[in-house]
């Protein structure tokens, strides 16, 4: 089946990652290295306070960059957590039922963090990946809360866990039911863009020969 062009959301349609113009530091780093994005923000720092660029000073460079990613990411993490609870505690309101209605625009997303799968909905499909920073886009369609919540139920069988609150997580197992239908997602959609705001771990869970 041929594939169709990538589903780009409207909201997000004049919004584009621009990559840095660094890439004279790129020797320094390994391209799979997740994190790839703040050791070069740590060179621009070196550069705008002279710091020459040796062998030495770049293993320095990169260091604080993994330092930093980590941080970031422990920092993310901890956001959503308390996110997610908010949501948990106040899921019985009136007023956060209406906030619970489909929006124009939204998409419906599936990516994946290790070895996870994470779906979820959003009307700013961009910036809900630079705050969800995952290993791998995997596909998108057009849809919101209605549609993200028929998902869930679909694969409840291989949803994750649920947390201490009891409440259930939108992470789920990569199950061959779930991997069939991002692949027919993809197919239909296109295979999404990474955006170059995705922190890589190197691994891709479909090759090319799945998509055709």
């Amino acid at each position: 089946m041929s594939q169709g062009k990538p589903l780009i959301p409207q909201h997000d349609q004049r919004h584009r990652a621009v990559q840095g113009p660094w890439t004279k530091y790129l020797q320094y780093i390994d391209r799979d290295d997740p994190a790839k994005m703040q050791i070069l923000y740590v060179f621009r720092e070196f550069e705008l306070v002279d710091v020459e660029v040796t062998a030495a000073t770049a293993e320095i460079a990169v260091k604080l960059g993994r330092l930093r990613n980590q941080r970031l990411l422990e920092k993310r993490a901890a956001e959503e957590r308390a996110l997610e609870e908010t949501w948990a505690a106040n899921a019985a309101s009136v007023a956060y039922q209406k906030l619970l209605e489909d929006q124009p625009d939204g998409v419906v997303y599936y990516v994946r963090r290790a070895n996870l799968i994470k779906i979820g909905t959003t009307r700013a499909f961009i910036n809900r990946m630079r705050s969800l920073m995952p290993d791998e886009i995997l596909a998108i369609e057009p849809g919101s809360y209605s549609l993200e919540n028929q998902r869930h139920q679909q694969f409840e069988e291989h949803r994750y866990a649920r947390d201490q609150r009891g409440t259930k997580s939108e992470y789920f197992h990569p199950a061959d039911r779930l991997k069939a239908h991002i692949v027919a997602l993809r197919q239909q959609h296109g295979i999404p863009e990474q955006l170059g705001i995705s922190i890589t771990d190197g691994r891709r869970m479909f090759d090319s020969s799945t998509d055709s």
